[in-house]
């Protein structure tokens, strides 16, 4: 049956995750192919899954009310199906690439339908070394400054721009090479399973948000933190947006050059000798795990009546700020963009 589709297939995987593993194949027509393939039964297996995690929440909420996981089981329910159903990828992929399409330096893998089904996503088959891969990119030549550059202006078009979010930006979904044509750096992107939707109130206080935290205007940080939902922890919310010290922030981030110590927080366990939580101040990021500290944006459930809940990071109550819906349609433009964030954006 493979040799009747493909002229070659690679049994080894490139790669391998939880639902799905990749593999290289070759078309009879000569087309270089990557072939994602989701893992036998993981349907099945993955509703059982959903529903053991519910049972076990519940049962760990009754002896401890304030355990503040049960909000884990409502997205697994949600996004679950979404990751699995690999159409529903291709279209995500289809909608960034036309999305982002006048950045010439971002390439997303072509999708071929006539081969794809929920199951199996067979797309163009594009290589590269890790976007954190230092030795590849001095190997090739690729400018490591030009690379922070392009992948900043990306993800400020998905987030201010167009709200429609790549989820999943780990450094095995972010490729980087040189374009074997015009010898000029590419970013590769992966992976488009899950996507997130943000309202344009959202975007434009979280634009706001950035603006104030670089002018150092500490007013308007709590009150965009707060209208975001963080409450009294909006310190917390400006130290994981920057990944700098609360000291840093009311210095200005601009000003105040990046410590040797702020740099190893982020790397380190958390201290046993953290203060502030305990004191009534507010409280230290630099206390928290490195997976709290580096969920920033992504980390969050959205809404209102944010509370910090460990590990996890941040979880909304009500859906109202992000909204959680997941778009299936053809990409269309957004129209002209609103004049206020091409204002707030012009004088960051």
């Amino acid at each position: 049956m493979i040799h009747d589709l493909f002229m070659s297939f690679d049994d080894t995987p490139l790669g391998a995750a939880s639902l799905a593993q990749v593999h290289k194949a070759v078309l009879h027509d000569g087309r270089t192919v990557a072939v994602k393939v989701q893992h036998p039964k993981v349907q099945v297996q993955s509703s059982k899954d959903i529903l053991l995690m519910e049972v076990l929440v519940l049962a760990i909420k009754q002896l401890f009310p304030d355990f503040e996981f049960v909000w884990l089981v409502d997205e697994a329910k949600k996004n679950l199906p979404l990751e699995l159903d690999f159409l529903n990828e291709g279209r995500n992929a289809e909608k960034v690439a036309q999305m982002l399409k006048h950045f010439d330096f971002l390439k997303v893998p072509q999708i071929y339908w006539e081969l794809s089904t929920k199951r199996v996503l067979l797309m163009e088959f594009l290589d590269g070394g890790q976007v954190n891969d230092k030795d590849y990119m001095e190997r090739n030549k690729i400018d490591v400054n030009e690379i922070s550059r392009h992948l900043g202006k990306v993800y400020s078009e998905m987030v201010f721009v167009n709200g429609f979010v790549h989820c999943d930006p780990h450094p095995g979904n972010v490729l980087v090479r040189k374009h074997p044509d015009t010898g000029k750096a590419e970013i590769v992107l992966l992976d488009h399973g899950l996507y997130q939707v943000l309202t344009e109130e959202f975007r434009l206080d979280y634009c706001h948000l950035w603006q104030s935290l670089i002018w150092t205007d500490m007013e308007s940080v709590k009150k965009y933190s707060q209208r975001l939902g963080a409450g009294d922890l909006y310190p917390l919310l400006a130290c994981m947006l920057t990944a700098r010290s609360w000291s840093s922030v009311n210095r200005g981030i601009s000003q105040a050059p990046v410590t040797a110590t702020e740099v190893g927080a982020l790397l380190a366990p958390p201290s046993s000798e953290c203060k502030g939580q305990d004191q009534g101040g507010p409280l230290d990021p630099f206390c928290l795990e490195p997976e709290v500290l580096s969920g920033g944006l992504w980390g969050w459930g959205g809404g209102q009546n944010w509370r910090y809940s460990g590990r996890a990071g941040w979880r909304g109550g009500e859906t109202a700020s992000l909204d959680g819906r997941r778009e299936r349609e053809p990409y269309s433009s957004p129209g002209p963009v609103n004049p206020e964030y091409k204002q707030v954006m012009l004088t960051m």
